[in-house]
């Protein structure tokens, strides 16, 4: 049985507390790393239970047949849709020791694969419910598909949307669906739960995963820390050399298992954006920890030279996906970066 995180309790009590006008379809929106999969099946799970006198907070009972089919995975009222291929947990979920970021789409045919289960009848004579993982994920066929289920809904079926980029989704599925927002908990209580897990450098973890706990948690399990001092150590120690730059990622890309072009460039975004913000404002979101030396580089930068070097990096990170030449890719990727720190103009 999954669980509810201290940080979510605030929104199961407000959906227990209007079970009776329960929309047919929500959209829990937020972040990667928030346990956002994991409560919708824990209030799935609660939805499906069949045990008299639960109070309105209270979890599913973990006894009754419902929820010991969803103990064995089979229940017959509840479809978790996901890419093909992929596993059944969200990013970061503490539950998984293998989670990972969804690569592929979900397709038309596994919403019409539905067309039974929504349309004929619940097993039980009760709710039937439908959980889409990440609903983003589809593809516009089944995106399609999935609006006319929407639009006339049969009664009793429950449709849940687990979404991380609200704004890749349909408009017209967003307008028929109630949003459930899942927002990032307060780093006290967020580094207290890691701390708890047995998880070290909780603070700099968090801060350098944009606040999410669980995320927090799965780059601990896979070192994904070091890892990422490493990929930034030849932007911080006095950079001049794009071939020595590029010859260093090359190193970590090939000795570090599950870090790709896409994380360094995700990684060298963060750090180009915590150098505007120090240059604007003072201030850093990402890279408390690396203060001293990203001010050393600020004096040499510009807000236009940053501005642009940032705009650059969302353009070609398409292409990390697939370079036709990683050394020329990674040179072409420090080149960039050495660029902006050339033109101190304010």
């Amino acid at each position: 049985m999954k669980k509810i995180f201290d940080w979510q309790m605030p929104i199961w009590q407000q959906l227990l507390a209007d079970l009776q006008s329960l929309p047919h379809a929500m959209i829990m929106a937020g972040p990667e790393g928030l346990g956002k999969l994991a409560f919708a099946q824990t209030f799935a799970a609660r939805l499906l239970c069949q045990s008299d006198g639960l109070a309105n907070d209270q979890m599913p009972c973990g006894q009754c047949v419902s929820c010991n089919w969803l103990a064995s995975g089979n229940h017959p009222d509840l479809r978790l849709i996901q890419p093909e291929g992929e596993g059944d947990e969200e990013v970061g979920d503490a539950s998984s020791n293998q989670a990972k970021q969804t690569q592929g789409r979900i397709k038309v045919e596994q919403i019409r694969a539905l067309g039974d289960f929504v349309f004929i009848g619940s097993h039980a004579h009760g709710k039937r419910i439908v959980i889409l993982s990440p609903a983003e994920s589809m593809n516009p066929a089944a995106a399609n598909a999935l609006l006319k289920i929407l639009e006339e809904p049969p009664a009793g079926i429950y449709f849940i949307l687990i979404v991380n980029s609200m704004q890749q989704l349909l408009p017209t599925i967003r307008s028929r669906c109630r949003k459930v927002r899942f927002d990032r908990p307060d780093p006290e209580p967020a580094q207290q739960w890691l701390t708890q897990e047995g998880i070290k450098s909780a603070a700099d973890l968090l801060q350098l995963v944009g606040g999410a706990p669980l995320l927090a948690k799965l780059w601990a399990e896979q070192g994904r820390l070091d890892v990422y001092k490493k990929a930034l150590e030849p932007l911080a120690d006095k950079p001049d050399d794009p071939v020595a730059i590029a010859a260093k990622w090359s190193g970590v890309l090939k000795t570090e298992s599950g870090f790709g072009l896409t994380h360094l460039v995700e990684a060298v975004q963060k750090w180009l954006y915590d150098l505007l913000l120090l240059k604007l404002t003072g201030r850093l979101a990402y890279h408390s920890a690396w203060r001293t030396k990203l001010e050393a580089l600020e004096s040499r930068t510009s807000i236009a030279g940053l501005l642009t070097g940032y705009q650059e990096l969302l353009k070609i990170r398409a292409v990390a996906m697939h370079p036709l030449n990683t050394q020329l890719f990674l040179e072409d990727l420090a080149t960039r970066y050495l660029r902006l720190l050339a033109t101190q103009k304010h």
